[in-house]
């Protein structure tokens, strides 16, 4: 280890003390202790199963395939939640930093992050109560060499300037996971040649076995994926090295001309700030995939009977993502009001693109919904209606918020944070209940058409009136505008 990769590791180590709140550890030990508990439970609920079919010997053929398994879901999930860091700060640029000194730093923040072991640790414990211990920690081992490669493929990725970079890694990434497959898929059809069939193997091995033929393969096809994965993160490692941003590049471009106002429109920066903003991106992330679930889940059939064939769902999936961010409204400018009111744009324009883009998420999760009007049997109507409630009456009445947002910290973790909140927006919070009594009670005691026409009416008068409602809102803030910029600048 080099002098200069001592004293970054030491400075490295320094932030993490200074950023360390208890709250993390509860949060880890809370969930983790709640995953133990769950799988315990079922583990001594089906331990009598368990006793009287014992789970073949056979059954750790399939290790080395279930650790590739997680390779998509693992991915995905470093996309939205990972953020390490990739590139120095401009205060480590004016020292003499190598490239592989760099490079060797982001590779021991990649290799001890918390998304790095999650998955493995929840296969192998999952796989520690119904297999051999040996096939569990080779489980396990499997599954961090993968996410391994996803962290380092994700680190390039963040990296690469343009597609000269990008396009060698997302070919390189479709490569190994072909290899991969093959590898797993290849030793499954071995093994099934000569049992005649995995069925066979299954039926015919005998728990109490040796299992000395089954744990012979699972070595040698995980020794092959390890050996593989192992190389492709050596691969990717030095290709960090080599890799330069354009900041580094001497023959980067050179702007013709300035970036002025009319550059960004309050239009792009909603979505920037979702994407950006660790927050709002978590929150919303988990609030539209709950909600899809459970609105797809409604709409079986044996529980729509319950309900008198309402999706009680169907609103919540459609408009309850863009009320997740209406609460805060004005929460991010917040952080930055003094230099937000310097330019030429009026609250009235900022509240009123606001609205639209809370709109146009509606308008996205209707998307995602529309399969079960397609394959579901759901009522078109009952969706474009819905999708209209939902923005003229359900998301509008939230822009009022404007009046009580409060500062929000927007890289801050969503899970068990209420800073931002405040008893006036609790308060506000209750007035959903009237648009959800509105839409309920419409479905569950009109007849369909009635209820159609009641809650689309509603939904086109809540659209066409959002103009004068937004300017009546910004009025009032404006009156009361140095009281709500002093509450900002003490939060």
């Amino acid at each position: 280890m080099t002098p200069t990769l001592r004293e970054i590791l030491h400075m490295y180590l320094r932030q993490k003390r200074h950023d360390f709140h208890w709250q993390q550890i509860f949060l880890t030990v809370y969930f983790g202790g709640l995953y133990v508990a769950v799988l315990l439970a079922f583990y001594f609920g089906a331990r009598e199963e368990l006793a009287a079919h014992p789970v073949p010997a056979a059954v750790v053929i399939f290790v080395p395939l279930a650790a590739i398994t997680v390779q998509i879901s693992d991915l995905l999930m470093k996309l939205f939640w990972r953020r390490s860091p990739v590139e120095m700060d401009d205060y480590l640029r004016t020292r003499p930093v190598s490239p592989r000194d760099w490079a060797r730093f982001v590779l021991i923040d990649t290799s001890q992050g918390f998304l790095q072991w999650m998955l493995a640790l929840v296969l192998g414990v999952a796989a520690l109560l119904f297999l051999p211990w040996w096939s569990a920690v080779l489980l396990l081992v499997l599954t961090y060499s993968v996410s391994m490669v996803n962290a380092l493929f994700q680190n390039c990725w963040r990296r690469a300037p343009g597609n000269e970079y990008t396009l060698p890694l997302v070919f390189g990434y479709l490569f190994w996971t072909g290899v991969m497959w093959a590898l797993a898929i290849a030793g499954l059809i071995w093994v099934a040649m000569k049992a005649e069939g995995l069925d066979t193997l299954l039926e015919a091995a005998d728990p109490s076995a040796q299992a000395l033929p089954f744990a012979t393969y699972t070595f040698s096809i995980s020794a092959a994926l390890l050996a593989v994965n192992v190389l492709a993160c050596v691969l990717l490692h030095h290709y960090f090295i080599r890799m330069k941003n354009h900041n580094e590049e001497s023959h980067a471009p050179v702007s013709a001309r300035a970036r002025n106002l009319g550059d960004a429109s309050l239009w792009s920066i909603e979505w920037v700030q979702l994407l950006r903003s660790k927050r709002l991106r978590v929150s919303f992330i988990a609030i539209a995939v709950i909600f899809l679930l459970n609105t797809y889940m409604q709409q079986q059939p044996t529980i729509q009977s319950d309900f008198g064939g309402v999706n009680l769902m169907l609103l919540f999936g459609i408009a309850f993502p863009s009320i997740i961010l209406a609460q805060w409204v004005l929460g991010i400018e917040a952080n930055f009001f003094s230099g937000i009111w310097t330019k030429p744009w009026p609250l009235e324009g900022i509240l009123r693109r606001k609205y639209l883009f809370f709109c146009a998420i509606c308008g996205m999760m209707a998307v995602l919904i529309l399969p079960c009007v397609v394959w579901m049997g759901m009522s078109f109507w009952m969706w474009f209606c819905t999708l209209l409630f939902g923005c003229g009456v359900f998301v509008l009445p939230f822009m009022a918020t404007c009046l009580y947002s409060s500062r929000m910290d927007l890289f801050s973790s969503a899970f068990f944070n209420y800073q931002g909140g405040n008893k006036q927006l609790n308060f506000f919070s209750f007035i959903m209940f009237i648009p959800m009594g509105i839409y309920f009670g419409a479905y569950y005691l009109l007849p369909m058409l009635y209820a159609h026409l009641l809650v689309g009416g509603l939904g086109l008068l809540g659209l066409a009136l959002h103009r004068p409602y937004i300017h009546w809102i910004s009025n009032i803030w404006h009156r009361r505008r140095y009281e709500i910029m002093e509450r900002w600048l003490t939060e």
